[in-house]
Formats: structure tokens, sequence, C-alpha cells
């Protein structure tokens, strides 16, 4: 249970750090047109900044929901923890960031800008978005995975040097 809890402090805290700053990145250089301004396309079906009173929502709730969401990635990939030690860092890197951007966004089963069924099923005056919005997933995406396959390599290098120091007392 130690083992777990760590593992999904790590990804837990990896998650919840790579979104902000990769969402704090996109969000002036890319997204915030979809949020606030003239055409405030995300406006019409999201809580945005321009409505204050809706916002304290998001405000109140937008760090627990990533931690909700970084205890459930973590509660998915530990089945497969002592697999992913094994691996190199670039088998696990591109593993993590495979199911990340693969299963949890451009296949998830929702029509959101950037999904497969958002493509499909939004508006085609809203196709730009699709694009606009890469961008950030794949940065989050891919800092993610990094920081969490890292993190696995050194808990690996720290798992082998305790068992060769054990084996020298024996």
């Amino acid at each position: 249970m130690k083992k777990f809890l760590y593992f999904a402090l790590i990804v837990i805290l990896a998650h919840t750090v790579t979104y902000l700053i990769a969402g704090g990145i996109a969000y002036p250089l890319l997204t915030k047109p979809f949020y606030e301004g003239s055409d405030p396309v995300f406006a019409s079906f999201m809580r945005s900044p321009a409505e204050p009173d809706l916002w304290q929502f998001v405000m109140k709730w937008f760090i627990p929901a990533q931690v909700l969401r970084g205890l459930l990635m973590a509660i998915a990939l530990y089945p497969f923890y002592e697999m992913l030690q094994e691996w190199s860092f670039r088998k696990r890197f591109l593993s993590l960031a495979g199911l990340y951007l693969i299963f949890g966004y451009w296949a998830a089963a929702v029509a959101a800008p950037g999904t497969i069924d958002g493509v499909v099923y939004m508006r085609p005056e809203y196709l730009g978005t699709h694009l606009i919005v890469q961008p950030e997933i794949i940065v989050q995406g891919l800092a993610l995975a990094a920081w969490v396959g890292w993190w696995l390599g050194r808990r690996r290098l720290k798992f082998g040097q305790n068992i060769r120091s054990e084996r020298a007392v024996a």
C-alpha cells in the first residue's frame, strides 16, 4: 500500500504541475479567445472568466479535480508499475505518452475539441479549435510521461542498489 501511495503521489504531482504549466502557457498564447473576447466559442458550453460568478466554481474545484485525475491515472497505471520499472526510459516515456495522448485524448469517447469524436460531431465552424488545442495537450502529455518515466527509472535504480547492498551484506 505504501508503494502505491508513493506512486500515486508522484503521478498526481506530475499531472497537476504539468497541467498547470502547459495550460498557463497555452491559455494566453492559444486558447484565451475561445473563453473570452469577441467570439468566445467555449463560453457557450463551458464556464469562463468572462462570467465571474460561474468562474468561482472553477477556481474552487480546479486543483481538487486535477488531483482526482492524477489519482485515477495512478490507479490505472499501478498494475503495470513493476513492468514499467524494468523498461528503458525511452520505452516508459513513449508508452506513458501514448497512453495519455491516444487513450486519454485523441481517442477519448467525448466530443471535445481535439478528439476524433470532436472532429466528427462538432460543428464545422469550430474545426479550427481542434488544431489550436493540440500543442497544450501534447506538451502536457509529453511532460507528464517524462516526469513519471524518469521517476520510475530512479525507483528502479534505488531498488536495484538496495538489492545489491543486501547481497553484499549477506
